[in-house]
């Protein structure tokens, strides 16, 4: 071989590596424009931690109707809260008519007669009412004996629970396990103004419903003999 091949071979030789290169740079132009595109869309996007973040610092809704903050039985009107008086003893069974006579605790009066209830327990998770019911409290007006003939008694001390009674159904309160509400069966139903207890298996708690007395049912008259003590209506309530 002479010299001026291998001149020319050299040449030609680093012109062919020349043009390769300036090939494979061309082609890779394609490729780093595509992933521009990708990394900047990418950016574009919301990242999902912020999104997460953003439905945890959502507030959530505020609830359908004031909520207790202490444990207790709550009668609820006019979207107000007012707590109930706990009566003493237990509730009569809803078989005998009357009760024995007691001292009220002290009024609790509710604004109108459609109540609902509030019941806020540490025990309702694992103890919750499917049913309760609201009976007439009556005042005992006279009292017929051979010590006392038709003597007035003390409002103080002497009213019975009677077994007239509204049904009521319990529903549980979303988010609040120890808590359910109360509502009646009729949703027309009205309560008159009186006396009334909510009793709750064991316990019975006290309100009254303000107005003037004119159901026959919330007054009583007590008739004291040798063979027992007797009930009648009265002739005006």
């Amino acid at each position: 071989m002479t010299w001026t091949a291998v001149v020319l071979l050299i040449v030609g030789t680093v012109f062919t590596v020349a043009l390769q290169r300036e090939s494979l740079r061309t082609l890779g132009q394609p490729l780093q424009s595509q992933g521009g595109q990708a990394v900047t869309h990418k950016a574009v996007g919301t990242p999902a931690s912020a999104t997460a973040n953003t439905a945890l610092n959502r507030s959530p809704p505020p609830p359908s109707f004031p909520r207790p903050t202490d444990y207790g039985v709550y009668a609820l009107g006019d979207d107000s809260l007012t707590e109930l008086r706990l009566l003493p003893g237990r509730p009569p069974d809803a078989r005998v008519a009357v009760s024995a006579a007691f001292r009220l605790p002290g009024k609790v009066s509710l604004p109108n007669g459609h109540p609902e209830f509030i019941v806020f327990r540490r025990e309702t998770t694992t103890n919750i009412l499917e049913h309760a019911e609201v009976r007439v409290i009556a005042r005992i007006a006279r009292e017929f004996s051979a010590e006392s003939a038709g003597k007035r008694l003390d409002d103080n001390d002497s009213w019975v629970i009677r077994n007239f009674s509204y049904p009521y159904r319990a529903s549980p309160v979303p988010d609040s396990p120890e808590m359910y509400r109360l509502h009646s069966e009729d949703p027309t139903l009205q309560l008159p103004p009186g006396q009334y207890a909510l009793i709750l298996k064991s316990q019975s708690y006290y309100f009254s419903v303000e107005g003037a007395i004119v159901d026959p049912r919330q007054c009583i008259e007590r008739v004291i003999i040798t063979s027992g003590t007797f009930y009648s209506a009265c002739k005006k309530p």
